[in-house]
């Protein structure tokens, strides 16, 4: 009598904690994007899943998000995303923004880019993101992970990045 008692918990655990529900197939999950424009209302999306950008405009980045999310017809996971790519404008606004709305991942890579987007489109992300921590590790550029960017620009209101240029190679660059 006692293991049907026990099994009761265990499947109301499961259910109630969400395991067998939310598949991975339901959303878009973002590998890399580039924020330019105005309040960053300019996006181009580079998805894990697919070997397509995604651009999207709106008001400001979470307008252009959902644009997105429009887009592709599925919700915009933001949580593993790899790189992103600024134009160097508002990029302290910007970065709290992706840090606290996004909410990518720490380790998350920002490089400069004059023109993000079109980079993006036409070059394979896996081969942006290797270019970016190759510059890091061959001292190039200093280290560009979204925290220790976010934590210069705010104690001295300047952070040098990798840049990355349309050739496919990479140095550095100074955000304000």
């Amino acid at each position: 009598m006692k293991k049907p008692i026990l099994l009761l918990p265990a499947l109301l655990f499961v259910f109630l904690t969400g395991c067998a529900s939310g598949k991975i197939h339901e959303k878009s999950y973002l590998r890399a994007a580039a924020v330019s424009g105005e309040n960053g209302r300019d996006l181009v999306l580079a998805f894990f899943d697919d070997d397509t950008a995604v651009e999207a405009s709106g008001g400001d980045m979470r307008d252009a998000l959902k644009a997105a999310a429009f887009k592709t017809g599925k919700p915009v996971f933001t949580g593993y995303t790899e790189l992103i790519i600024t134009d160097g404008s508002e990029s302290r606004e910007r970065l709290v923004h992706i840090l606290n709305d996004w909410k990518v991942s720490p380790s998350c890579l920002v490089v400069y880019c004059g023109n993000g987007g079109e980079l993006l489109k036409e070059r394979d992300t896996e081969k942006l993101i290797g270019a970016a921590k190759q510059a890091v590790e061959q001292g190039d550029a200093p280290e560009c992970d979204i925290i220790t960017v976010l934590g210069k620009l705010c104690i001295g209101h300047t952070a040098e990045i990798a840049e990355l240029y349309p050739d496919g190679t990479a140095g550095s660059h100074i955000i304000y």
